[in-house]
């Protein structure tokens, strides 16, 4: 069994630039980041949605990195991006929070739950490691067409895909769907009687 992979530097900030805190890790550093997002204007939201993920990122990127802990590497611009695409839009005072921790808000879940087709997460899954980041945007674009960050989502399960990219990661992803799946079956099951 590979070991586990070494934890991003965003879950480690070097002692120089940050205080160390007890939570640190991905699922802290997705947390923070997604309170932050709530709280920015709609256009600097929107220049994150358009950022270029290998360019120098955008000034409002930069705040968010330097508050949650981030290193500015490219995944660290493709998470923000991702994250922001997800964020709800229009005035602040309306959004709600759209990253919720706990398997009833996995990204698997939330797919199914988008209509996500078996086939399309059979593709996703068997794509190569490290190849993945495109076919993971296009996942969460279809989230946030559907609403599907208004029930909210675990935004660290999409962070890990950045960030890790395991099989351990993948195997969440597709545990997590088939348990909706298996869930809407017994419900539709239920529901028939």
């Amino acid at each position: 069994m590979p070991p586990e992979p070494t934890a991003h530097p965003a879950s480690q900030p070097p002692p120089e630039t940050a205080p160390a805190r007890e939570t640190d890790g991905p699922a802290a550093t997705v947390a923070k980041l997604a309170a932050a997002m709530l709280r920015l204007d709609p256009g600097e939201l929107a220049r994150l949605r358009r950022m270029e993920v290998d360019g120098p990122g955008e000034p409002e990127f930069w705040k968010l990195a330097v508050g949650c802990g981030l290193q500015g590497e490219p995944r660290d611009l493709r998470l923000v991006r991702l994250l922001a695409l997800l964020a709800p839009k229009g005035a602040r005072a309306t959004r709600v929070p759209f990253h919720k921790s706990g398997t009833e808000h996995a990204l698997g879940r939330a797919l199914h739950k988008a209509g996500l087709s078996e086939a399309r997460l059979a593709r996703f899954l068997a794509l190569p490691r490290g190849g993945r980041a495109d076919a993971l945007e296009r996942l969460v674009r279809l989230l946030a067409a559907r609403g599907a960050s208004a029930a909210g989502i675990d935004c660290t399960d999409i962070a890990r895909l950045v960030w890790f990219d395991t099989p351990r990661d993948l195997r969440k992803l597709a545990e997590t769907y088939y348990r909706g799946l298996d869930a809407a079956a017994i419900n539709a099951k239920d529901t028939a009687r």
